[in-house]
């Protein structure tokens, strides 16, 4: 089993320049981070809703942690975060020549990340603003669930560790529950919060690669959740990808078969380009979203374009 890579300078430059877009959107994220410290701007949709949910919610007392419209910005921070260190990780990896196994992984995450992000913004303007804090609600719900799931099974549940998680959990239903009255704990118990129910990973998927489209995206629902279907299979353990990659030929030595690694930079290319695309598109929907200057986007684009022409058609 051997590697194919000419390891000709067009390959390497080609590969540097990729990683070299992983960096700027990670970079801008944290430079519109610092810039605008996540504070809405006036009269943006995310000044009107700060107005309707002031944070500390009035409604809950001596709640931990960020509650009205804080915990909707702590939530989609979050995840925009965790994706733009994924974006850094790609970099890596696209910078070292390591591009068979390791980046799909990645690749999905940022994807799922993103797509989390924006579902939490939602897509409908008019919606009650509530919509958009239920939403946030759930999905802190899950993580608190997991936490104490998971740390129910690495230690004991006497371990101050659980206790702690459990505690975390125990809150956040309180306040959901207080915060609104009709979400029963049969709702709470399918992450269901004011209505609003937590989609599924694929599902949360699909409903970003929807949004994106409508919105004059070059991805379809169907292209994207085959792209999505493909990065969950070179994530969980599935024959056919790999098989995909390799190439079977005789070793003049000795008269055997011997299977090479493909570098297929077509499909490197592609897979960079889903990332890139969910992360920009999420960016670009969480500025509108607070009414930040869009220099910092737009510079983005500039130089994604400059290194992928056919990025944005």
């Amino acid at each position: 089993m051997g590697y194919w890579h000419d390891g000709s300078p067009e390959t390497n430059e080609r590969l540097e320049e990729i990683a070299e877009l992983y960096l700027l959107c990670r970079d801008t994220f944290h430079d519109v981070s610092s810039q605008f410290r996540w504070l809405p701007q006036p009269g943006s949709p995310a000044a009107i809703d700060a107005e309707m949910m002031p944070s500390p919610d009035p409604l809950l007392e001596a709640a931990p942690g960020e509650t009205g419209h804080r915990l909707i910005v702590e939530v989609v921070q979050t995840y925009l975060l965790t994706a733009s260190g994924h974006m850094g990780g790609l970099a890596a990896l696209y910078s070292s020549g390591e591009v068979f196994f390791s980046p799909p992984a990645l690749i999905r995450a940022v994807i799922e990340n993103c797509a989390h992000a924006l579902w939490v913004l939602g897509d409908d303007s008019d919606e009650p603003p509530e919509n958009r804090l239920a939403r946030a609600y759930a999905e802190d719900l899950l993580s608190a669930e997991e936490a104490k799931k998971n740390a129910g099974r690495m230690r004991l549940k006497t371990h101050p560790t659980y206790d702690a998680a459990k505690e975390t959990y125990t809150e956040i239903k309180r306040q959901i529950q207080t915060r609104f009255p009709t979400t029963d704990n049969v709702a709470l118990g399918k992450h269901i919060v004011n209505g609003q129910a937590l989609l599924g990973p694929e599902a949360t998927v699909a409903w970003m690669y929807d949004l994106t489209e409508r919105s004059g995206g070059t991805i379809s629902v169907r292209a994207g959740i085959g792209v999505y279907g493909f990065l969950s299979n070179l994530t969980h353990p599935t024959l056919y990808p790999a098989r995909q990659m390799r190439s079977w030929v005789v070793d003049p030595g000795t008269g055997f078969n011997i299977a090479n690694l493909r570098l297929d930079m077509d499909f490197v290319e592609n897979q960079a380009r889903a990332a890139l695309a969910a992360f920009y598109n999420a960016l670009t929907y969480v500025t509108s979203y607070f009414g930040w200057s869009t220099a910092p986007i737009e510079a983005l684009a500039t130089k994604i374009e400059a290194r992928m022409p056919t990025f944005f058609i």
